[in-house]
């Protein structure tokens, strides 16, 4: 009897203790509760103090880590368009973070880096975000962390396959009807 009581309590909402009923297994749903923390901590540490926002940050640690990417990278990877990913650089460029210049091998290509200001930002925020998911995730062991942002890495990276299968299984409809 305890052991269903256990259970049961941890199939409700985490703030309106509603029962979650089938939403409690699905991936999406417990990523987006998990969400409504992170942006709240990523909003308070981060967003309004560096006047940020999530998409720009991560933009600006992709620039960090790999200097001189072009911005047709880094729709690829955040999954954007490019014109998308155009505006949020205009924004960063125009706050005098990011710099972009032109290829010498490709004089189309823009190549993006960090100015002094971006580094120092970049810097500070990522710090400020370690100790805010350090603080969100202080009930888990150092190990249910790693295995966490492990699990969620993996899904991440799955995202290609994820493409491939549904393209492949929308051609295959098309050819069933």
């Amino acid at each position: 009897m305890k052991n269903s009581t256990s259970s049961r309590s941890q199939d409700l909402t985490p703030q309106g203790k509603l029962g979650e009923g089938g939403l409690h297994n699905l991936l999406g749903y417990q990523l987006a509760q998990a969400t409504i923390v992170t942006d709240a901590d990523f909003k308070r540490q981060c967003g309004e103090p560096f006047d940020l926002r999530p998409v720009e940050f991560t933009i600006l640690q992709l620039i960090q880590e790999n200097a001189g990417v072009t911005s047709t990278r880094l729709a690829q990877a955040l999954a954007v368009t490019k014109p998308g990913v155009t505006a949020w650089l205009d924004r960063l460029v125009k706050r005098g973070l990011v710099a972009r210049a032109r290829s010498d091998i490709d004089g189309r290509a823009q190549l993006l880096q960090l100015t002094a200001a971006g580094k120092e930002m970049v810097v500070k925020a990522l710090k400020v975000l370690q100790e805010a998911d350090a603080v969100a995730m202080q009930h888990l062991s150092e190990g249910e962390r790693k295995i966490l942002v492990e699990l969620l890495r993996k899904v991440a990276h799955g995202r290609a396959l994820h493409r491939k299968s549904a393209t492949n299984h929308s051609q295959d409809f098309r050819q069933i009807v």
